[in-house]
């Protein structure tokens, strides 16, 4: 007889049966997802801001240091140039050739505005010429009452940048925008240096140095940037257009303003360097060409010697 076995005992099973997911704890589960994935958005929002405000400030610092490495070469370049020069040949008959003084195309108004963002370099103030507008009043052609010749052509007025002034002033009055942006410099150092980066309505007031007497104030009614263009350009070709005043030939210069100081006979060999000579009416002497850049003594001058030097410098 077969003995019976036990009946076998049912083993519980270690697995769970997962709980049933009702629609409200899938429903929780869903939000605290979009919670998370908007908390993360958020913090990389936030990431990303701080960052781009990094890189801002860095830009917002690094950019001027760049225009002021760019003004710094420049005027080390200049200086380097300028150490190298000396004024051994200089010829006070010929001061600049003819073709270069009344060439009315010598630069575009793109280019003069190129020459003054490299020569001002940084400027401190709304006045430096490469940062300047104002307005250019318009004027009728110009013609000699003594020769009957053309000495500007009609100039179209605006409210321009003082590139556009120097343009549409060498172009009516066939003085080159070279020979305005050199005058600039040499009367009131608009173009290079401490003073062009920074100047005052004086400096402006009295640019080019025109109906500015060394014994008289300025003429009040020529003051501003674009009056003294327009008559400083006016003044240098009517000269040879009206037959006025100097013209090529033997003439006594003075030295100086001071009659003590004496002169020297000169041979004018053009109209470029009369014309010069009656715009400012002084050679340098002796110490004035030593010095080069620098101070000669009481009887020195250096208006037409500083045109010669920084025509050289800037387009020789």
């Amino acid at each position: 007889m077969t003995a019976r076995r036990p009946p076998a005992r049912r083993v519980a099973s270690s697995r769970r049966t997962p709980p049933r997911r009702t629609p409200r704890s899938r429903a929780r589960r869903r939000s605290r997802a979009a919670t998370l994935r908007r908390r993360r958005l958020a913090v990389g929002i936030l990431v990303a801001i701080g960052a781009l405000s990094i890189v801002g400030l860095l830009v917002a610092a690094f950019v001027p240091l760049l225009s002021l490495g760019a003004a710094w070469n420049t005027e080390m370049k200049d200086e380097v140039e300028k150490e190298s020069m000396d004024l051994s040949t200089f010829d006070p008959g010929r001061l600049i050739d003819d073709a270069d003084f009344y060439d009315g195309n010598a630069m575009t108004a793109d280019e003069i505005q190129r020459f003054l963002d490299e020569k001002v370099g940084e400027c401190r103030t709304d006045t430096c010429l490469n940062v300047l507008r104002t307005t250019l009043p318009g004027r009728d052609r110009l013609v000699s009452d003594a020769t009957g010749e053309t000495i500007c052509e009609a100039i179209d007025g605006g409210d321009l940048t003082a590139a556009e002034i120097i343009d549409r002033v060498q172009r009516a009055c066939g003085i080159s925008a070279k020979v305005l942006l050199v005058t600039l410099q040499k009367e009131q150092s608009l173009v290079s240096g401490r003073t062009a980066r920074a100047p005052d309505e004086t400096e402006l007031g009295a640019a080019m140095g025109a109906r500015c007497p060394d014994t008289a104030p300025c003429d009040p009614g020529l003051a501003g940037f674009a009056s003294q263009v327009v008559q400083g350009a006016t003044d240098l070709k009517s000269y040879s257009a009206s037959d006025f005043m100097r013209q090529p030939g033997t003439h006594w210069i003075a030295f100086s303003p001071d009659p003590d100081c004496g002169g020297s006979e000169v041979a004018i060999e053009n109209e470029a360097t009369a014309a010069l000579y009656n715009y400012t009416p002084y050679q340098p002497n002796a110490a004035a060409l030593a010095a080069t850049w620098g101070t000669g003594d009481a009887c020195s001058a250096y208006g037409n010697r500083n045109f010669a030097l920084y025509w050289s410098l800037w387009f020789g």
